[in-house]
């Protein structure tokens, strides 16, 4: 094969009931040289049992010894990586035919290393289907905006290899938010936005129920700050994030005695 433009890197746990269709959605790109790699995050039955009769050289399975994760696995996919970009999907969202064909020219300006879209929404619990809103504020690259919320719809992320290799790629030890702190180590480096809904992001659930989950997403994103003003500490944005969050869970813990 010759060299792709973008490899994808797909992290997978027993994503069975959805992987097909995010796998399916990226083999049927309008732009068709690229690789995927699934990496399979152990699995129980292995995920190849789901996409073993997918015939197509530029589908690659890797399997890990234990469940290192989304950080994890697409910090395999990125190592394994033959492109000079790598692109974010996960095993339960896809893309529309033309996502690649419309974010790759965003990478013909050598400034940009990072561009996204916006996203439908499937599953949201109030019927919503528009992630970004408001356009007029994207692309958002620049402290301390990025550090108010995370601006960038994970599975319309495409990433330039060497930058995202330069800060270390994702930190595994990040559950929830990796992606997002992804974005916010790559500050230097433009992001450009293309305003069309050019993906489908599934809406996670929680068996402990949507408050749970909700509620599990604000304290990595807590720990998210906190990382990053650890190695940035001049960098505004962050401090103000972790101030305010801190003193929100100092008075949750006073109310609760």
């Amino acid at each position: 094969m010759s060299t792709p433009r973008t490899t994808v890197m797909m992290p997978a746990w027993n994503s069975h009931a959805t992987i097909r269709e995010s796998v399916e959605s990226v083999l049927a790109q309008t732009v068709p040289d690229l690789e995927l790699i699934v990496a399979d995050n152990a699995s129980s039955p292995p995920i190849r049992e789901a996409i073993g009769d997918i015939h197509d050289p530029r589908l690659r399975l890797v399997r890990l010894r234990r469940n290192f994760g989304t950080a994890g696995g697409r910090n395999a996919a990125l190592h394994r990586a033959r492109a000079p970009l790598v692109s974010q999907l996960d095993a339960d969202d896809q893309w529309e035919p033309d996502y690649l064909e419309s974010i790759l020219p965003c990478f013909e300006d050598p400034a940009v290393g990072l561009a996204y879209s916006n996203t439908h929404i499937i599953g949201h619990p109030t019927g919503h289907d528009d992630y970004i809103g408001d356009p007029s504020v994207h692309p958002m690259h620049d402290f301390p905006k990025i550090a108010e919320q995370n601006p960038i719809p994970c599975p319309t992320a495409t990433i330039r290899a060497r930058a995202a290799r330069a800060v270390g790629g994702y930190v595994v030890t990040q559950w929830m938010a990796e992606d997002y702190l992804m974005y916010l180590k790559l500050a230097g480096w433009r992001f450009a936005y293309v305003h069309r809904q050019l993906a489908r992001y599934r809406w996670p659930s929680a068996a402990g129920g949507l408050s749970g989950r909700t509620r599990q997403h604000e304290l990595w994103e807590l720990v998210l700050y906190a990382r990053f003003v650890a190695r940035h500490p001049l960098t505004p944005g962050p401090r103000r994030q972790v101030r305010t969050r801190v003193r929100r869970e100092l008075e949750r813990l006073r109310d609760a005695l």
